[in-house]
């Protein structure tokens, strides 16, 4: 049994895989991206990034994928599924994007980064300069919340939206499983669920039944509403997000994930066709929710256990279903 790491590897990933090869002294490691790229054939399991299709393709013995985050729609699901390859990836982010949303939110809510710019040029704002309700801002306290998406990202998130006494209301697409903890009530009518929110939380994984879920239709429908983005871009309407920001339909929006991306190795681009990062009633982020170190070091004890589970069992908890694409 060989098991390569095909990814950059930090003191604490290699103090994970120390710790695994030391529960399964049977089993060969190879703890070097290079080197486990080069075997890519010969690996029975993987631990990887992103790596080529063609890597995939020559890899026969290939039984487990094991991805140290929680995205797959780089895989070529169509080449796994027809091989057996099973695929498990991991949570160990979703606290950090939570706080995320919750950092994005306040930010809007509470006008600070429209106030700390001011401040900088010495403009103030307030009572101490004689001005009134117009330089007032929001609480987050008592809100009704809809969070799109009830898995690990979405508890974390409502757990966070519940010290500020908000009512959390869950939306997942499939009705049944109970209330998760921290939600108020689940539904799986995305209209409802948005109907009775002030905010919505996009909380989602991108996938052919998600993809434009916030139509058009919907965003027109939610006026005076404030909108969250730490799932994909493309589950929400691009055209239809522009007009309903500039058009005032949308009080605000706070989006991490977008539509897109400068080409690799660039530092510059726009993140979306339309000026959506021009418009000034939205908090901006470059898709860096989980980017916290906390979210590294989760991800690999998190992956790390896994595949010690896989080793014990045969299976692991955190199996995903390439068919649905999460």
């Amino acid at each position: 049994m060989k098991i390569g790491f095909c990814l950059p590897l930090n003191q604490h990933w290699r103090d994970n895989i120390e710790r695994l090869a030391r529960a399964f002294p049977g089993v060969e490691f190879v703890a070097d991206p290079d080197r486990s790229l080069a075997e890519f054939e010969s690996l029975d399991a993987v631990v990887a990034n992103p790596v080529p299709r063609e890597k995939y393709e020559g890899a026969r013995n290939l039984k487990a994928l094991f991805v140290p985050f929680v995205g797959i729609n780089h895989l070529p699901a169509d080449l796994l599924l027809d091989r057996g390859v099973e695929v498990f990836n991991c949570h160990g982010n979703a606290f950090s994007v939570a706080e995320r949303a919750l950092a994005m939110t306040l930010a809007a809510f509470g006008r600070i980064i429209e106030f700390h710019n001011d401040l900088r040029q010495g403009i103030w704002h307030g009572f101490w300069v004689g001005k009134g309700h117009e330089d007032f801002w929001h609480s987050l306290q008592g809100k009704t919340c809809a969070v799109l998406g009830t898995g690990a990202i979405g508890t974390a998130l409502a757990k966070l939206l519940s010290a500020f006494d908000c009512r959390v209301i869950g939306y997942r697409r499939r009705p049944g499983a109970g209330v998760p903890p921290h939600f108020d009530r689940v539904t799986a009518d995305l209209d409802e669920a948005v109907r009775d929110a002030e905010l919505v939380f996009v909380a989602l994984p991108l996938t052919s039944e998600t993809e434009g879920l916030l139509s058009r239709r919907i965003l027109e429908s939610m006026k005076g509403k404030f909108l969250v983005n730490v799932g994909r871009g493309g589950i929400v309407d691009e055209e239809g997000l522009y007009r309903a920001l500039k058009d005032g339909i949308l009080a605000g929006a706070a989006i991490d994930t977008w539509y897109t991306y400068p080409p690799k190795g660039e530092t510059a681009g726009a993140p979306s066709r339309f000026p959506i990062h021009e418009l000034p009633n939205v908090v901006l982020s470059p898709h860096v929710a989980g980017s916290t170190w906390e979210a590294v070091a989760n991800n690999a004890v998190q992956t790390v256990d896994n595949v010690a589970e896989w080793l014990r069992t045969g299976s692991c908890g955190s199996k995903v279903d390439l068919r649905a694409s999460y």
